[in-house]
């Protein structure tokens, strides 16, 4: 699995490095008067994937927290009715537990 990341990482950076060389070329920025500044179009170009890589990261990280915090609270459930169910087998002495197959525990 080690290899395949490498592979991919250096792809990436072959991309980039060439994509850096065929677009040397200074851009202008301007927004509204407020901002304006010249950098080369690749420094753009990488700026918005890097954004857009960071975003995503973003976005799942979130999303994974709040599926663990989903799952804690399942387990959570999962033990008290587990208690309820043992306690309500304890408490009815007249029906004795149900039996399992052998091999299941």
């Amino acid at each position: 699995m080690r290899f395949i990341y490498l592979v991919v990482i250096v792809a990436f950076a072959f991309f980039f490095v060439t994509f850096a060389f065929e677009n040397p070329y200074s851009i202008q920025l301007k927004y509204y008067g407020y901002l304006y500044a010249e950098a080369p179009l690749y420094l753009i170009v990488f700026g918005a994937f890097l954004l857009g890589v960071i975003a995503t990261a973003l976005l799942g990280a979130i999303d994974r927290l709040r599926m663990t915090l989903r799952m804690n609270k399942l387990y959570r459930k999962i033990d008290e009715l587990e208690q309820k169910n043992l306690s309500l087998m304890r408490g009815s002495s007249t029906q004795p537990p149900p039996s399992q197959p052998p091999g299941v525990m």
